[in-house]
């Protein structure tokens, strides 16, 4: 496994990570190595399967060893040879939110730990009751909203404030500034945050005015300004924490695969994607097998043909590593919202305590789990930085990154869809009414560029309407899946995504929705907008049935969410007495309960995260499977094979199909055939073949399925009753047995017809 592994990190860097490094640097500012990084691998992971792609059908081949050298070489250079005539990306990596001001009303410090102490309370519960959980989700929601609400006072001869996004964690807060018009707060330091923006820095009422008690201006600024956080350079402290993250995000995923799993790993989804990757490795395409974008079966690929290694014995090493992308993503987005101490916080929660993305890992749901806990991550973030930066560049970021999700998975792109119609329907008026040109233009542009790329994409997957010749089978698959999906119950949310992750994020969704009473500049109104209307489309999304997918709706809200949680428990650790923060005894006492019963919330829910991660996830292929498909592959002559649906818990025929190298024919159990929720491209014919030799192998209409379609084995599973199994046994005429082990049957057919 190590050496395995080596060669799997090597290769997945060298397709997925650093093609796009400069790239990187030509379309955004980035702060730290880090979010460069996590900007390179978005840039990679968006291009180098398009230009797999490409080159593998203009050329007629599959993905050979030279077409993935080709690809990674033309993005890579590319981005080389702009950055040394343009150079990178001018401006200010700086974040574009400040974070309020500490909370100093006890009441409202009260709230929010009463809130999080029923919280604890119902954590261990299986089923909580929904008025409690609503009675939690409303104290969270006025408790966020009144930390945002009130603007902060100050005696007229305050000094200025400091640079917006400088204070967080490790700094003392600022003085609170006097009210800023618009005018001046389009000059307030390098982001141009509005100095003072929307914290509540009031005492409660009294007969008289109360005036907080900030540190000195001198000090406070030169805290607040410091760039050796605990005494060390910068690059140390955020470099480096975010690098322990990472390692123990990885430690925490690798752990059950390495101790229950190697040399198979959890997940039957996988089976699917090593089909299609092996198709794209050999042919290019796999136009009978599934509508499934080929963006992550090309990039697996490319990653393939580096390391050497097939995708079945990719995975086990490799996808693990997709928790620590989805990590890298929340700390880039929360660094260009708040700074990198949020950033820090965002990773962890995403990588350690956030249990949707691991769910989708350990169910095998890898395009699912780059698109929507990466990809669109990156997306958000590639829209902040054309409201903060509106030029060609920050649009081509947008386009670039922004498409993606389309060539990567179908339920993304519909996230996609949503996210840009709510961007052009909240942004464009603002911008408009405002007569902010420049910034129309580049959101304008950007919008342009992501129709055109994704309609692009939408037009090779789907083919809608025949376009390319040909028959669609877009139209039946969306009927199909329309309404077919009812919605989880309101507690199945806590157990999808972690209590932290909800109950923190809504805490964080509420004060960010109440501090857009005080933005002013167009880039903080544009960027919290559209992170709000993104949680708030995806919870939506999570409760109707009308889109098809309100459960991956439910387990992708743990994207937003994860992010809006660091901001959340910021809040917290902003009112919390240190350094002098704290005025009065009862803010400070309010704010310490609030703060211990944040941490115990979050220690419990990261100490069960990790023991969830530390064994066998399930779905897992059993190794008298395996044997079976190994001697197929050993055996294999070409044509289809037939197997039983389900081989065991969680593993469809999909399996042997995968270790086999076979594409068809697919099986589907009786139910799902009349019930379908996806087909494949083929439609139905393969399934129902395959269904009736299964159930009926000596009728006239079985051997001709056997000629038709060049049926050279059948895989029958020995529990359950998906095949008729008495009757194979029976009919030597058509069938003999070639393998056997006390759980798998194969027979070799003979293909004979029936007249």
């Amino acid at each position: 496994m190590v050496a395995d592994l080596i060669r799997a990190l090597l290769a997945g860097a060298a397709g997925a990570v650093l093609p796009g490094y400069f790239w990187a640097a030509v379309l955004r500012p980035t702060g730290g190595l880090g979010e460069r990084l996590a900007w390179s691998t978005a840039i990679s992971m968006a291009s180098v399967p398009t230009v797999a792609v490409v080159l593998a059908r203009v050329t007629r081949s599959g993905v050979a060893l030279w077409v993935a050298l080709a690809a990674v070489l033309i993005v890579f250079g590319s981005g080389l040879l702009v950055n040394w005539r343009r150079g990178p990306a001018p401006g200010t990596a700086a974040p574009v939110l400040r974070m309020p001001e500490p909370t100093r009303d006890p009441r409202v410090l009260g709230l929010v730990a009463v809130a999080i102490a029923l919280g604890l309370l119902v954590m261990p519960a299986r089923r909580p009751p929904v008025l409690v959980l609503a009675v939690i989700a409303v104290a969270l929601i006025v408790g966020g909203a009144l930390m945002a609400w009130h603007r902060p006072a100050e005696p007229a001869d305050s000094p200025p404030a400091p640079s917006p996004g400088a204070t967080g964690f490790l700094s003392a807060p600022p003085p609170a500034p006097e009210p800023a018009s618009p005018a001046s707060a389009a000059s307030a330091g390098p982001s141009g945050a509005e100095p003072g923006a929307a914290g509540h820095h009031e005492d409660p009422p009294a007969p008289a005015p109360a005036q907080p008690a900030p540190a000195t201006a001198q000090s406070t600024t030169a805290t607040a300004a410091d760039p050796r956080p605990f005494g060390l350079p910068l690059p140390v402290v955020r470099d480096g924490g975010l690098a322990v993250i990472l390692v123990l995000t990885a430690c925490r995923v690798y752990s059950g695969v390495v101790r229950f799993e190697w040399p198979y790993v959890s997940g039957g989804d996988q089976y699917s994607h090593a089909v299609m990757a092996e198709q794209m490795l050999a042919h290019g395409q796999y136009p009978g097998y599934l509508i499934y974008p080929p963006g992550f079966s090309a990039l697996t690929a490319v990653i393939c043909r580096f390391a050497g290694l097939t995708p079945l014995a990719l995975f086990p090493v490799l996808a693990p590593m997709l928790l620590v992308v989805t990590a890298l993503g929340a700390y880039a987005l929360a660094t260009r919202l708040w700074g990198w101490e949020y950033g820090l916080g965002a990773a962890a929660l995403s990588g350690l305590v956030l249990t949707g993305a691991f769910n989708g890992f350990a169910g095998g749901r890898y395009p699912d789990l780059v698109s929507a806990f990466f990809l669109l991550v990156m997306t958000v973030a590639a829209l902040i930085t054309v409201y903060e930066a509106p030029t060609v560049r920050s649009a081509v970021l947008v386009t670039v990154v922004g498409a993606s999700a389309v060539f990567y998975h179908s339920v993304a792109t519909l996230y996609a869809a949503v996210l840009f119609v709510l961007v052009a329907l909240i942004c464009l008026p603002y911008l408009l009414r405002g007569r902010h040109r420049p910034e129309t233009r580049a959101l304008l542009l950007s919008l342009a560029g992501v129709a055109v790329l994704a309609a692009c994409y939408a037009i090779y997957v789907y083919n809608p309407g025949g376009i390319l010749g040909g028959k669609s089978s877009t139209g039946g698959a969306v009927s199909i899946v329309l309404g077919s999906q009812s919605p989880a119950s309101q507690g199945a949310l806590l157990k999808e995504l972690g209590p932290p992750i909800v109950w923190f994020g809504i805490l964080g969704v509420a004060a960010l929705a109440a501090s857009l009473r005080w933005l002013r500049r167009p880039a903080q109104v544009l960027t919290a907008a559209t992170v709000v209307a993104w949680c708030v489309v995806m919870y939506l999304g999570s409760r109707t049935s009308l889109d098809g997918f309100p459960q991956r709706f439910e387990r992708d809200l743990g994207a937003p969410l994860a992010v809006m949680a660091a901001f959340g428990i910021g809040l917290i650790v902003r009112s919390l007495p240190i350094r002098g923060a704290a005025s009065r005894t009862a803010p400070a006492l309010a704010a310490v309960i609030a703060g211990i019963l944040a941490a115990v919330m979050l220690l419990a829910q990261t100490g069960h995260a990790v023991k969830a991660s530390d064994r066998s996830a399930g779905e897992l292929l059993s190794h008298r499977v395996a044997a079976a498909g190994q001697w197929l592959a050993q055996h294999n002559t070409g044509g289809t094979i037939i197997s039983t649906p389900y081989m065991n818990p969680g593993i469809t025929n999909r399996a042997v199909l995968a270790m086999g190298g076979y594409t068809g024919l697919q099986s589907y159990s009786p139910f799902r055939i009349a019930h379908p929720r996806s087909l494949p491209t083929a439609g139905k014919t393969p399934l129902l073949d395959s269904q009736e030799v299964l159930l009926h192998p000596q009728s006239c209409q079985s051997a001709n399925i056997l000629v038709r379609q060049d049926v050279r084995y059948v895989v029958l599973y020995r529990v359950g009753n998906g095949a008729d199994l008495p009757a194979f046994a029976a009919d030597t005429a058509h069938y003999q047995q070639v393998f056997e082990n006390p759980s798998v049957i194969i027979y070799a057919t003979h293909r004979t017809g029936c007249g």
